[in-house]
């Protein structure tokens, strides 16, 4: 039916059928694709060469972990929308406020794959954490569903005051993944009030 955001200077494209099938579309150069977690189950379809299977061979050994720089980029993030959440909350900015807290749910996700070793979608991308391709713990589903809010300050505050536990659980595990002192102290002046 169309092409969403096409360019043609991207290496990307999007084409949206009628069926409501969507298909993205990457355009690289041999040089250009290497071994990642990315590529560990991708359908080959043709591999005149064996080039792609030789590459998806490497990606399978990959495991992932998370750097430092990624946690660092999750936390910022995750402590800067809990402010905002709140502020939002208090000036009684309902539609910030509310997208605040998808935010912090959105972290909460991305915060659970890494300390599982399991690769995240890049932030802002809900994409299979729901579902049958989430790779999401039962209990980890419920604590989602169980953050949802209305229009209601007391209600927003209450949600938030649920996730900071679990942020603060995850991030201590984040911390002995990645062989970092967590100071608690400084995390708890950030996420408790």
């Amino acid at each position: 039916m169309y092409f969403e955001d096409f360019n043609p200077s991207s290496i990307y494209t999007v084409a949206h059928y009628d069926c409501f099938v969507k298909v993205d579309i990457f355009y690289f150069t041999l040089d250009d694709i290497q071994p990642s977690t990315w590529l560990q189950n991708i359908e080959i379809i043709k591999d005149t060469n064996e080039v792609m299977n030789n590459i998806q061979r490497q990606s399978m050994e990959i495991i992932y972990k998370p750097t430092f720089a990624e946690f660092e980029a999750w936390r910022t993030k995750f402590f800067a929308y809990l402010h905002e959440a709140y502020r939002k909350a208090m000036t009684e900015e309902y539609y910030y406020a509310l997208y605040c807290i998808d935010k912090l749910r959105l972290f909460m996700s991305t915060a659970w794959y890494m300390a599982s070793g399991v690769q995240p979608n890049t932030f802002g991308d809900w994409s299979k954490y729901e579902g049958d391709r989430s790779q999401l713990k039962d209990r980890q589903k419920s604590l989602l569903e169980s953050w949802e809010c209305g229009r209601d300050t007391i209600e927003i505050i209450n949600v938030m005051r649920s996730i900071v536990p679990e942020f603060i659980k995850v991030h201590d595990i984040l911390c002995g993944i990645l062989e970092i002192e967590n100071d608690s102290e400084w995390v708890n002046v950030i996420v408790i009030w």
